[in-house]
């Protein structure tokens, strides 16, 4: 590390007296002497950072393990003696020995803000090393104190896994190299690497992983390997003392680029107070006098017209800034809006924040980078050069506006402005409480009570109990029963009308009792056909439809009755009997039985055959019904299948509408997320600039300004400076010639 203290040491023996005031209270504000340099440990859980403090420390101070162990952040600086104490939340500093050293990094204790560590080693002079817990800590209040300390650090020592950087490393990375820190990336437990090579497996290339973190961040770095067996110490502490060296020469240059204008300004005004020593005569002082007031009208009319030129310095750097937060602020809400097109469901919501906060803190960067490159062209004083040479009004080049100070005051004015909100919905809420009526809860407490009591008593009041038939039985029963009769009928000698009334009647009986329905004009065509061949076979005539050969057989037997003989007997002793046919009263008798018999019978067969027509009817009406049931089955399956259609249609026509309000809802979601990150920009873009504004303000009218007030008062100076008497006049020459030459040398010993 570069030492500015024997440069100081020069310019104090150099400089006159009276300069040590001044010289002091510029390297007390530039140089910063007492201040450290900030390195940060910064790697995910258990990668080894822990392992890596030890091997650099020499001794096994840190806990190291597997898991999570690093819980509480640890500060390790140099001291005159070991020293461990726990830093308190209200600044309170409480020693500690190792195994309680060891206990607090592993598990906060309460109230505890940060370990210290105090070591008596070379290497820690002008160093602090902050150990921070992992970023890939499950506590998020770990990750942002992470990322704040990041912004804070002067250097990172970020350590890589030996599988390779991760996407958080590639994403933390990203950050470190956004804030423009100066970056050493190491990988870890390189002896797992070797013993894994020694087994016969491919060796990561340290190259490729370096071209795939410059592809994803843009940081351009060497990776080097490192282990607990003190591989990468000598990269370390070469890594160490190099940032150390760049800190201090960052230091050293403002401090030298401050002063050189101070001492070339104070050369030339030495200059000028030994011109106004050397005038003597009359006229070399009236000269010297008009010079100096036509000195002080130019540096007054300058004076006048500093206000002209600051406001078009202030107003041309303003509008190059405002050209580049529009340009950078439609290139960020264009990516934000094509970022939340993609969003599609909820599953990708976490990601959509991740990536849009990513955006939101590049186009940060990106804005504070552009803002420190106009930082340094403002100030340039409208004059010639050798008037400016003349009037001593020699200036520094505007002080650029460091990376970390634009996005800490972005940081700064988010927070203040959150602050401010959650306030006002503080304010609001409290407002609204005091509003609000104190209910009375007895009444509710009383209805909760009968509506217990209520449920208590349905609950134990005893419910009916059914007999339930869990199976059918079956019965049937069919009795046949046959009825047969057999009747054997012998006539003999017996009237053929009798015969065949008997006969129809025993035929018409038959025929019931056997289920044949025998219809009326049959029965009656069989009883006169009876009666006609009876009487055909007396008076020995043929009958119609009668066979010869059944007549002779039936004459034979009528031969054989009573009747043929007496007749025959008797017409021995007279004439011949005249036969009248009558209707035989006991056949009409008989026949009207034998038809209200029939009529009967035929009433039985209408009622039969009405039963008979009602089923045939009754069978074609519930064959009808089949065929109208099966198309009034067809109907409603139809009616089925096209109501499931609709049904199913209905239902993905449902879960479209939903999914499209839930579209809908997650790109309100997302525009107001979007909102949100552009109002972050613009809140902390206008406080950026704010910032350039009061820098370009303060330039001028605290060193512009107040330069030129003095090189005025100075004129006056010098007027009563030629005024003085002769030997007053040599005195504070042979003082001005001698301060001239050690200024001079301190200049010289500032290029």
């Amino acid at each position: 590390m570069t030492d500015p203290q024997p440069l100081l040491s020069q310019l104090q023996n150099l400089l006159p007296a009276d300069w040590q005031s001044a010289l002091d209270d510029l390297a007390a504000t530039l140089l910063q002497t007492d201040a450290p340099l900030r390195l940060t440990l910064v790697g995910s859980f258990s990668v080894g950072k822990s392992s890596l403090l030890n091997m650099l420390l020499g001794e096994l101070l840190l806990q190291a393990a597997m898991e999570e162990t690093t819980a509480l952040p640890t500060f390790i600086e140099y001291g005159p003696q070991r020293l461990m104490q726990l830093l308190g939340s209200d600044g309170s500093l409480l020693p500690i020995d190792e195994p309680g050293f060891a206990a607090a990094t592993t598990q906060a204790p309460e109230g505890a803000a940060c370990a210290v560590l105090n070591l008596p080693l070379d290497w820690l002079k002008g160093l602090s090393i902050i150990d921070l817990p992992g970023l890939g800590s499950l506590s998020a209040s770990h990750r942002e104190y992470t990322v704040a300390q990041i912004q804070q650090s002067d250097a990172v020592l970020y350590l890589v896994d030996p599988r390779g950087p991760s996407q958080t490393d590639l994403e933390t990375l990203q950050i470190i190299s956004q804030n423009g820190k100066r970056v050493k990336v190491m990988v870890t437990r390189w002896d797992e690497v070797e013993s894994a090579v020694a087994r016969g497996e491919k060796a990561p290339s340290l190259t490729q992983w370096a071209a795939q973190i410059e592809a994803a961040t843009g940081l351009k770095t060497r990776l080097a390997s490192c282990s607990k067996n003190g591989l990468g110490q000598d990269d370390v502490l070469d890594f160490i003392a190099r940032a150390k060296e760049d800190l201090a020469d960052i230091r050293q240059r403002r401090f030298r680029a401050e002063l050189k204008p101070i001492l070339q300004n104070a050369l030339g005004q030495n200059a000028q107070a030994q011109r106004s020593c050397e005038v003597l005569s009359e006229q070399a002082m009236q000269a010297f006098h008009a010079e100096l007031m036509q000195r002080k009208q130019a540096l007054s009319e300058f004076k006048a017209g500093l206000y002209n030129q600051q406001q078009h310095d202030r107003d041309s750097t303003l509008q190059q800034c405002t050209l580049t937060t529009e340009k950078i602020r439609q290139r960020l809400a264009g990516q934000l809006k094509s970022l939340g097109s993609q969003l599609t469901d909820e599953s990708g919501w976490e990601d959509f924040g991740n990536q849009g906060g990513k955006l939101l803190r590049t186009s940060q960067a990106d804005m504070a980078q552009s803002l420190v490159e106009l930082s340094g062209s403002y100030g340039k004083l409208q004059l010639p050069p050798a008037q400016v040479d003349a009037f001593n009004l020699r200036l520094p080049a505007p002080e650029s506006i460091e990376l970390n100070d634009f996005l800490d005051i972005g940081k700064l004015t988010q927070l203040q402005h959150e602050l401010q909100d959650r306030q006002e919905d503080f304010a609001a809420v409290e407002q609204k409480l005091a509003s609000l009526s104190v209910a009375d809860m007895n009444e509710e407490e009383r209805a909760m009570r009968e509506l217990l009591m209520q449920r208590q008593q349905i609950a134990e009041q005893p419910l009916p109990r059914i007999v339930q038939r869990i199976s059918e039985g079956g019965s049937g029963a069919a009795v046949g029963r046959f009825l047969g009769e057999i009747a054997d009928i012998g006539l003999m000698f017996v009237s053929p009308a009798a015969v065949g009334a008997k006969v129809a009647t025993l035929v018409a009986k038959g025929a019931k009792m056997v289920n044949v329905a025998v219809k009326t004009a049959k029965v009656a065509n069989t009883v006169t056909k009876t009666v006609k061949v009876a009487k055909g076979i007396q008076l020995g005539r043929k009958v119609a439809g009668i066979p010869e050969q059944a007549m002779n057989k039936l004459g034979v037997l009528e031969v054989l009755s009573l009747g043929y003989w007496g007749e025959k007997f008797g017409s021995m002793f007279g004439s011949a009997p005249q036969d009248e046919e009558i209707i035989d009263p006991q056949a009409r008798a008989e026949q009207a039985q034998v038809l209200a018999e029939i009529d009967s019978q035929t009433q039985q067969l209408r009622r039969a055959l009405a039963r008979n027509e009602d089923i045939a009817n009754e069978r074609q009406l519930t064959g009808l019904a089949l065929e109208q049931n099966k198309k009034e089955q067809a109907r409603l399956q139809f009616e089925l299948a096209r109501s499931q259609q609709q049904a199913e249609q209905k239902h993905r026509d449902a879960q479209i509408s939903q999914r499209q309000e839930r579209q809908a809802l997650l790109l309100r979601h997302a525009e107001r997320a979007v909102s949100q990150w552009l109002r972050n920009f613009d809140q902390q873009t206008a406080s950026m600039t704010d910032l350039m504004r009061s820098r370009i303000k303060s330039y001028w009218e605290d060193r512009v300004d107040a330069l030129v007030g003095e090189r005025l008062v100075e004129i006056d100076a010098l007027t009563e400076q030629a005024n003085a008497g002769p030997r007053e006049k040599e005195a504070t020459l042979t003082r001005l010639r001698e301060e001239a030459v050690a200024i001079q040398n301190a200049i010289d010993v500032l290029h």
